[in-house]
Protein backbone atom coordinates (compact mmCIF):
# COMPACT_ATOMS: atom_id res chain seq x y z
CA UNK A 1 0.00 0.00 0.00
CA UNK A 2 1.30 3.77 -0.73
CA UNK A 3 -0.61 7.15 -0.38
CA UNK A 4 0.36 7.84 -4.15
CA UNK A 5 -2.22 6.24 -6.48
CA UNK A 6 0.76 7.10 -9.60
CA UNK A 7 3.38 4.91 -7.37
CA UNK A 8 0.65 2.05 -6.84
CA UNK A 9 0.01 1.98 -10.55
CA UNK A 10 3.54 1.70 -11.38
CA UNK A 11 3.95 -1.13 -9.23
CA UNK A 12 0.68 -2.45 -10.76
CA UNK A 13 2.48 -2.21 -14.28
CA UNK A 14 5.51 -4.01 -13.44
CA UNK A 15 4.05 -6.64 -11.92
CA UNK A 16 0.27 -7.56 -13.25
CA UNK A 17 0.46 -10.81 -11.93
CA UNK A 18 0.36 -8.68 -8.40
CA UNK A 19 -1.87 -5.47 -8.88
CA UNK A 20 -4.80 -6.99 -6.87
CA UNK A 21 -2.05 -7.10 -4.01
CA UNK A 22 -1.43 -3.04 -4.00
CA UNK A 23 -3.39 -0.44 -3.00
CA UNK A 24 -3.73 2.78 -2.02
CA UNK A 25 -3.89 3.59 1.36
CA UNK A 26 -3.61 6.96 3.89
CA UNK A 27 -2.42 6.11 7.22
CA UNK A 28 -3.41 9.04 8.85
CA UNK A 29 -6.84 9.14 7.73
CA UNK A 30 -8.06 5.74 6.33
CA UNK A 31 -8.28 2.41 8.41
CA UNK A 32 -9.83 -1.20 6.77
CA UNK A 33 -10.91 -4.29 8.22
CA UNK A 34 -7.89 -6.55 7.84
CA UNK A 35 -5.08 -7.48 10.55
CA UNK A 36 -1.75 -8.52 9.68
CA UNK A 37 1.04 -10.77 11.07
CA UNK A 38 3.55 -8.70 9.72
CA UNK A 39 3.41 -4.97 8.80
CA UNK A 40 6.36 -3.36 7.15
CA UNK A 41 6.49 0.29 6.64
CA UNK A 42 9.66 1.74 5.04
CA UNK A 43 10.20 5.89 4.54
CA UNK A 44 6.90 6.45 6.47
CA UNK A 45 7.38 7.90 9.41
CA UNK A 46 10.24 10.23 8.44
CA UNK A 47 7.78 12.25 6.22
CA UNK A 48 5.60 12.87 9.16
CA UNK A 49 6.89 16.04 11.18
CA UNK A 50 3.85 16.85 13.10
CA UNK A 51 3.75 14.73 16.58
CA UNK A 52 -0.28 13.94 15.80
CA UNK A 53 0.57 12.45 12.41
CA UNK A 54 3.32 10.52 13.74
CA UNK A 55 1.23 9.01 16.63
CA UNK A 56 -2.24 8.28 14.29
CA UNK A 57 0.45 6.19 11.84
CA UNK A 58 1.56 4.28 15.16
CA UNK A 59 -1.87 3.99 16.17
CA UNK A 60 -2.83 2.94 12.66
CA UNK A 61 -0.11 0.05 12.73
CA UNK A 62 -1.31 -1.00 16.01
CA UNK A 63 -5.09 -1.66 15.34
CA UNK A 64 -3.89 -4.06 12.10
CA UNK A 65 -1.17 -5.53 13.57
CA UNK A 66 -2.32 -9.12 14.90
CA UNK A 67 -1.59 -9.65 18.85
CA UNK A 68 1.03 -11.67 17.90
CA UNK A 69 2.20 -10.16 15.14
CA UNK A 70 5.75 -8.12 14.10
CA UNK A 71 6.40 -4.40 12.57
CA UNK A 72 9.34 -3.57 11.14
CA UNK A 73 9.64 0.25 10.62
CA UNK A 74 12.53 2.13 8.88
CA UNK A 75 12.83 5.77 9.29
CA UNK A 76 16.15 8.14 7.97
CA UNK A 77 18.30 8.76 10.57
CA UNK A 78 21.73 7.94 11.94
CA UNK A 79 20.14 7.18 15.31
CA UNK A 80 22.06 10.16 17.07
CA UNK A 81 20.81 13.43 14.66
CA UNK A 82 17.22 14.99 14.97
CA UNK A 83 16.18 17.43 12.45
CA UNK A 84 12.63 18.93 10.57
CA UNK A 85 12.07 20.72 7.59
CA UNK A 86 9.05 23.52 7.45
CA UNK A 87 6.50 21.61 6.39
CA UNK A 88 5.26 25.08 4.78
CA UNK A 89 7.56 24.34 2.35
CA UNK A 90 6.97 20.63 0.89
CA UNK A 91 6.43 20.31 -2.70
CA UNK A 92 8.57 23.48 -3.19
CA UNK A 93 10.70 22.57 -6.65
CA UNK A 94 14.32 21.84 -5.75
CA UNK A 95 17.45 20.31 -7.60
CA UNK A 96 18.66 17.37 -6.78
CA UNK A 97 21.48 15.39 -8.22
CA UNK A 98 20.98 11.96 -10.16
CA UNK A 99 23.59 10.06 -12.33
CA UNK A 100 22.31 11.75 -15.63
CA UNK A 101 22.23 15.05 -13.88
CA UNK A 102 20.48 17.89 -12.22
CA UNK A 103 16.62 17.31 -11.80
CA UNK A 104 13.98 19.35 -10.80
CA UNK A 105 11.21 17.64 -8.00
CA UNK A 106 9.17 18.59 -5.68
CA UNK A 107 10.55 18.52 -2.15
CA UNK A 108 9.02 16.18 0.50
CA UNK A 109 8.68 17.43 4.57
CA UNK A 110 11.21 15.35 7.17
CA UNK A 111 11.43 14.49 10.57
CA UNK A 112 14.60 12.63 11.35
CA UNK A 113 14.70 11.85 15.33
CA UNK A 114 16.85 9.63 17.25
CA UNK A 115 16.70 6.58 18.89
CA UNK A 116 15.20 8.07 22.44
CA UNK A 117 12.68 9.63 20.63
CA UNK A 118 12.01 6.85 18.32
CA UNK A 119 11.90 4.85 21.42
CA UNK A 120 9.77 7.06 23.24
CA UNK A 121 7.26 7.54 20.37
CA UNK A 122 7.16 3.73 20.54
CA UNK A 123 6.52 2.72 24.16
CA UNK A 124 3.81 5.54 23.95
CA UNK A 125 1.97 3.30 20.68
CA UNK A 126 1.75 0.97 23.26
CA UNK A 127 5.00 -1.50 21.53
CA UNK A 128 8.02 -3.16 22.66
CA UNK A 129 10.83 -3.00 20.62
CA UNK A 130 12.03 -6.56 19.34
CA UNK A 131 15.64 -5.44 17.56
CA UNK A 132 16.89 -1.95 16.83
CA UNK A 133 19.55 -1.21 14.72
CA UNK A 134 20.88 0.94 11.29
CA UNK A 135 21.31 -0.29 8.10
CA UNK A 136 21.28 1.21 4.82
CA UNK A 137 19.60 0.98 1.34
CA UNK A 138 21.24 2.31 -1.29
CA UNK A 139 21.17 4.42 -3.20
CA UNK A 140 18.35 5.97 -1.73
CA UNK A 141 19.02 5.94 2.60
CA UNK A 142 22.47 5.85 3.89
CA UNK A 143 21.89 5.74 7.09
CA UNK A 144 18.49 3.95 7.95
CA UNK A 145 17.28 3.73 11.64
CA UNK A 146 15.10 0.01 12.16
CA UNK A 147 12.98 -0.78 14.57
CA UNK A 148 10.92 -4.69 14.95
CA UNK A 149 7.97 -4.18 17.13
CA UNK A 150 5.46 -6.18 18.57
CA UNK A 151 2.30 -5.16 20.67
CA UNK A 152 2.86 -4.97 24.70
CA UNK A 153 1.93 -8.49 26.32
Amino acid sequence: SDISSEAINYCRSLRPEYSDHFSVLDCINDHHEFNYDFIYSVAVVHMLVDDNDRNVFYRFIHDHLNDNGLALICSMGDGLTESETDISSAFNMVERHHDSGFVKVPSTSLRMVNFDTLEKEIESAHFSIVEQGITSSLPDFNDLMYVVIRKHE
